[in-house]
């Protein structure tokens, strides 16, 4: 049965390798006299040497055997099975020297394995080699641990530790790296728990990446990782001020910083009466901006005190600040005056007064002011020092009555107010004018508009025109209500470009003009001022070839508003006529798809006669414009049939759409024909 069994398993290698076996009975006689074969397994000169892998194996393994015979090797075939177990399993396969192929450990279990080879020479002969036993198949990671140190200050023991329980331990390292950067083995080796220390002091303070590395003999490798900072100074900080707080509200801003460290933890403020030595808490605030919020100094006499506050970081460093003092002031200044300004204030306006304080002293002296009868004060100017005096720049309002006060603030912040100073006038220069724009071009009655504001109110307001650049100025019209507007008659001024402003004047006589509103263009409407029909064909009264259509108007028209991109000179279009009781021409581009401009949407050329017999006819033309006319002349018939007509006159409505050169939309006023009824074409 073994026998069988091998047998067939020498067929199956053979014909893996695309080797036949013969089958044919052995004859006496040799290739190689100097061989004797007594049995038919003597001509089998395969020889097979499996190499050796290694004593661990992971991941993607190349084996290679080396393997000869007399008539040359048609492959490799190698196969594992459990150590001792003899239960053999394909690996790979190699069909070239030098016989090396891959073999994926990861197909099968983790343990230990015994591997050999089997080559096939190109007669199908098979040799398997010796079993390579007992190597270890480990696609498991270690075990890897690290203690975690914390904040990282002064010389701090890191413990790593590891384990494999396939094919062992190969080494366990604790290494560093500043956050990003190049790993550095602080200390490694082959046995665990593994510690080193390290030496904080001699790195620069941030943030830092650990871990504790463990690789087995295989190869496969895990880490555990921490990313700690390095914090070995103490923060900083300071209280900035205010010099002196009042009220039960109060707050005492302090500055807290720990650089690339830990981080500031906690901030706790303190203070005491100035002589004295017990330092009192105040309040710890945990969050940035850091700051004592919500203080309640009515609790405290006025007076001076003394203020610090001891910051502390994440690593346990702490920093106690300089000591400043600071006043607790909560009584009034106690006087504040205003010297009268006069009743009626233009331009930039020096305004004094005293103040007076005997606690914590004062700190400005402000002018406000609020539009009379309001309640809201506004800041007009302010000064810090004795004698008190200030400029007001009467400009930034606008005109009108103003009550004034001068306010007294201390360095504490309590404020008194001066006596009101009711009912002063802001009324400067002149008031504020603006034309709006009408635009252009500009015909017919136009209505021209203008805001004006004054505090002292305003008188008037002027509209005056003048021709484009001359500063020749007509008043068009004034108005003296608060609308400021007026209709002005283009039609009684000569066709041109103009030049428009408006004029204000308060009610104290000052005035101000607006800027110009430059370049209008006065225009008249442009119209049809007639139409004809002209005979260019051989046959009079018929719409043939060379036949023409002429268009005048009463100025040159914009060709593009005609036919779009088009600049005048001579262009394929397309005539349509149409039947009816007298008949009707449309002019269209040459794909025939879009109307051009020359009559309007629902008004066709009347031709005034009947020139077809067919419901509709179309020619190929051309339109050509020079100066004030346009002239359609007609190719070749399309299609239809075409008919000898009668005297008739032509009636044209030109389309709204059609602009002269200044963008004026033609009038859509009927046009007819001129002179006596005529065959037209």
């Amino acid at each position: 049965m073994r026998r069988a069994l091998l047998a067939l398993a020498a067929v199956a290698l053979v014909a893996g390798f695309g080797v036949t076996a013969s089958g044919a009975d052995f004859i006496s006689g040799s290739k190689s006299p100097g061989n004797a074969f007594g049995a038919a397994g003597d001509f089998n000169t395969v020889a097979v040497t499996a190499g050796d892998p290694g004593a661990n194996l992971r991941g993607t393994v190349a084996l290679q055997a080396a393997a000869s015979s007399e008539r040359g090797i048609a492959g490799v075939r190698y196969q594992t099975s459990p150590a001792g177990a003899g239960t053999w399993t394909d690996a790979c396969t190699a069909s070239a020297a030098p016989f090396t192929c891959d073999f994926d450990t990861a197909g099968v279990a983790d343990g230990v394995r015994d591997l050999r080879a089997i080559a096939v020479d190109q007669a199908g002969y098979t040799r398997t080699s010796a079993v390579v036993a007992s190597r270890r198949i480990d696609n498991t990671l270690p075990a890897a641990g690290l203690s975690d140190p914390g904040y990282l200050t002064g010389t701090e023991t890191l413990t790593a530790t590891g384990s494999d329980a396939g094919s062992g331990l190969a080494s366990l390292a604790v290494e560093y790296r500043p956050a990003g950067g190049t790993w550095t083995t602080l200390c490694s080796g082959t046995s665990s728990p593994r510690s080193c220390a390290l030496n904080t002091t001699t790195l620069p303070e941030g943030s830092y990446e650990l871990r504790g590395r463990a690789t087995d003999k295989a190869g496969n490798a895990a880490d555990l990782a921490y990313t700690r900072v390095v914090d070995n100074t103490a923060p900083t900080g300071s209280i900035p001020g205010p010099p002196a707080v009042s009220g039960t509200d109060a707050t005492v801003g302090i500055n807290a910083a720990d650089g690339a460290g830990s981080g500031v933890a906690s901030v706790t403020a303190q203070f005491r009466p100035s002589g004295t030595t017990t330092w009192i808490d105040v309040c710890v605030d945990t969050d940035a901006p850091y700051e004592c919020a919500g203080l309640d100094t009515t609790a405290y006499p006025d007076g001076l005190y003394e203020a610090r506050a001891v910051i502390a970081d994440r690593a346990g460093f702490s920093t106690t600040t300089a000591t400043v003092g600071i006043r607790i002031d909560n009584t009034a200044p106690t006087t504040a005056t205003l010297t009268n300004p006069g009743t009626s204030l233009a331009g930039n306006v020096t305004l004094s007064g005293t103040a007076a304080d005997a606690g914590s002293g004062i700190a400005a002296w402000t002018v406000q002011y609020r539009p009379a009868g309001t309640t809201t004060w506004s800041a007009a100017c302010s000064d810090a020092a004795a004698p008190y005096s200030c400029s007001w720049a009467t400009s930034g309002v606008a005109d009108g009555l103003y009550d004034l006060r001068a306010l007294a603030t201390d360095q504490a912040g309590n404020t008194t107010g001066s006596s009101v100073r009711s009912n002063v006038r802001v009324d400067n220069a002149a008031p504020a004018v603006a034309l709006a724009d009408p635009g252009s071009p500009l015909g017919g009655t136009v209505t021209l508009a203008a805001t004006a504001s004054d505090g002292g109110g305003i008188a008037s307001v002027t509209i005056e025109r003048s021709p484009a650049g001359a500063n020749t100025w007509t008043t068009i019209c004034t108005d003296a209500s608060a609308s400021y507007s007026c209709a002005w008659d283009t039609s009684a001024v000569a066709v041109g470009s103009y030049d428009l402003r408006a004029r204000a004047t308060d009610n104290a006589g000052r005035s101000t003009t607006s800027a110009v509103v430059a370049a209008r263009a006065v225009d008249r409407v442009p119209r049809g001022t007639d139409v004809q029909g002209v005979n260019g064909g051989s046959i009079s009264g018929r719409l043939e070839q060379r036949d023409s259509i002429r268009f005048t108007f009463s100025e040159a028209i914009d060709p593009a508003s005609i036919l779009a991109g088009w600049n005048g000179a001579s262009q394929e279009i397309r005539v349509d006529l149409t039947n009816g009781t007298t008949d009707r021409m449309d002019f269209l581009d040459e794909a025939g798809t879009a109307r051009l401009n020359l009559t309007g949407d629902a008004d066709d050329l009347n031709l005034g006669g009947n020139f077809i017999t067919t419901t509709t006819a179309s020619f190929n033309a051309t339109i050509a414009m020079s100066g004030t006319t346009a002239v359609v002349t007609l190719g070749s018939r399309i299609n239809g049939t075409m008919t000898t007509a009668s005297a008739g006159t032509i009636k044209w409505t030109p389309s709204a759409a059609a602009r002269d050169l200044v963008g004026l939309p033609m009038s859509t006023a009927l046009v007819t024909e001129s002179g006596g009824t005529d065959r037209d074409f």
